[in-house]
């Protein structure tokens, strides 16, 4: 690695061997990630200030013992796991139809379906991410509706104004998640976020949740649904069978999406 690997992903890792190991040390992880000691201390104070672990002697651990993951910024999240959001991406767009309303929240994985939505006529479609908003401007057949609010950068999103969301009623509506539970639902990591996914979801006449295997089994802090509010699941073959099964039993329809087989359309932007 190099000293411009992004700081995110750095934190994200750094984050990620206290979990496992329970410690790390300086050495260690400017070792593991290319870097000087210097800027992994560095590294280790701004995540000691936004509580995230407890420094020491020659390295850090664990915060009451237990790390929480910080949200990546839209940028990187959108290069995470392409692969696999495509091959999802590309199931759900087969929920959708000429002439319905959608709608598409600020995660990357439902920004994963703009190029399948864009071979669709006479769409209408209501989200709050402005990446969303973008990407439809060379889709004439594809009306898009946004509510107001205050933009939170790190999804590049407008929060704060749920009740500013168009009043129509949505065919399908499609939410990524931070994390699928059996006992808690279906939960993101920030409460602005989380109050907007709540009204989206509460237009939806069908709610699809779309995640990536490393969601399953996991709890961020906010809930916006409840399994049994979700009507379709889908993700890849590398969920939980165990999971699955349950969410099934739970009468989710679970899909697993297959690897692309040609290349994906283009999205004319």
């Amino acid at each position: 690695m190099s000293e411009g690997l992004f700081v995110e992903e750095r934190h994200r890792r750094i984050l990620e061997q206290i979990r496992r190991e329970g410690r790390v040390s300086v050495n260690q992880l400017s070792s593991g990630l290319g870097v000087s000691a210097v800027t992994i201390r560095s590294d280790l104070r701004a995540l000691q200030t936004s509580g995230q672990l407890k420094r020491t002697y020659g390295g850090a651990v664990a915060v009451n013992g237990e790390v929480t993951s910080p949200e990546l910024s839209f940028d990187v999240r959108l290069r995470r796991n392409h692969s696999e959001k495509d091959a999802i991406a590309r199931a759900a767009a087969h929920h959708i139809q000429d002439g319905d309303s959608v709608m598409l929240d600020a995660s990357t994985t439902a920004y994963a379906l703009i190029p399948y939505l864009k071979q669709r006529q006479r769409l209408v479609v209501v989200t709050n991410s402005l990446m969303v908003a973008q990407a439809f401007l060379d889709a004439p057949q594809v009306t898009v509706q946004m509510p107001g609010g205050r933009l939170r950068r790190d999804s590049i999103s407008l929060v704060g104004q749920p009740d500013a969301l168009p009043d129509i009623h949505i065919n399908i509506g499609v939410f990524g998640t931070r994390g699928v539970s059996l006992t808690v639902g279906i939960t993101d990591s920030d409460p602005d976020e989380v109050t907007m996914k709540r009204a989206m979801l509460e237009r939806c006449l069908h709610v699809m949740v779309v995640a990536h295997p490393d969601k399953f089994d996991k709890v961020a802090p906010f809930a916006f649904a409840p399994v049994e509010r979700v009507h379709t699941l889908v993700t890849t073959a590398g969920a939980p069978p165990n999971t699955i099964e349950a969410l099934r039993g739970a009468g989710v329809v679970v899909e697993l999406a297959a690897p692309a087989k040609k290349d994906k359309p283009s999205t004319g932007s």
